[in-house]
């Protein structure tokens, strides 16, 4: 391929569309973010059954592994819309931790006076 194939090529490619280098950001967040959460998560799960703890935060634990790909993304590319669903998952994160936590405080069997 010329110079001139190449470049019509590339204008011809639609904005919205990944180009390799995109691609490829794209493919080791992921990889990058699905590996750490995993870890943890089977961390985090074994801490909790192991002092018979339920281990349902593990949601919030999802949606920062989320978060944190979408804010790898935003390092990357900086657009503006990866910045707004890295934000939003990492609010739903704290969110859940937060509430789910409040919620342990509040259901906790207190002993009675009685």
């Amino acid at each position: 391929m010329n110079k001139e194939e190449i470049l019509k090529k590339a204008q011809n490619r639609k904005p919205n569309q990944m180009d390799e280098m995109e691609m490829d950001i794209y493919q080791k967040s992921s990889n990058i973010g699905m590996t750490v959460g995993l870890i943890m998560c089977v961390v985090l799960m074994i801490i909790n059954i192991y002092s018979n703890q339920p281990y349902q935060d593990v949601y919030s634990v999802f949606c920062s592994i989320l978060c944190g790909q979408y804010m790898y993304r935003w390092i990357r590319q900086k657009d503006k819309f990866t910045l707004f669903c890295g934000i939003c998952w990492g609010f739903v994160a704290v969110l859940l931790f937060i509430s789910y936590r409040v919620y342990k405080i509040f259901s906790v069997n207190k002993p009675s006076m009685a």
